[in-house]
């Protein structure tokens, strides 16, 4: 009976974990399509418009929501979270120096894009949504397969 429920309570327990996995998989997936989603809506702004014609207030609602979530998705990759259906490489969690110092890159991008939407400087706004866009590139080229 003992040998059953500690069978019993291992697969739980694994299954648990296996869960988890996943969980903090489609944790931060979930972050990266809503950012993916965000960008394409600031994008868009920002090629339909001007100085002049710049919708300062929609932009800053949305650069604020990436600023607010900038964090989240980063503790989601916890050493177990590289299961089935992850797109991470190895190299979060081999090089995980070089993991953190991308993080940081985008989170500063976000506050800085957040910051002039707030300000409604449409020319620091632009400068800055191409820095977030370059923070994108560059972790997905070295951390995403």
């Amino acid at each position: 009976m003992k040998k059953h429920f500690l069978v019993l309570l291992c697969t739980v327990l694994a299954a648990g974990w296996v869960h988890a996995d996943a969980g903090d998989i489609k944790a931060r997936q979930q972050y990266m399509k809503e950012w993916r989603g965000l960008n394409k809506k600031m994008g868009d702004m920002l090629k339909k418009s001007d100085a002049q014609s710049f919708p300062a207030k929609e932009f800053a609602a949305l650069a604020a929501q990436l600023n607010e979530t900038a964090g989240e998705p980063w503790k989601h990759y916890g050493a177990d979270s590289n299961g089935s259906g992850s797109d991470a490489k190895a190299a979060v969690w081999e090089n995980p120096q070089a993991f953190q110092a991308a993080i940081k890159r985008f989170n500063d991008a976000a506050a800085a894009l957040n910051q002039a939407a707030q300000r409604g400087d449409y020319a620091a706004v632009k400068a800055s949504f191409g820095q977030v866009g370059q923070s994108c590139k560059a972790c997905h080229k070295d951390f995403k397969d």
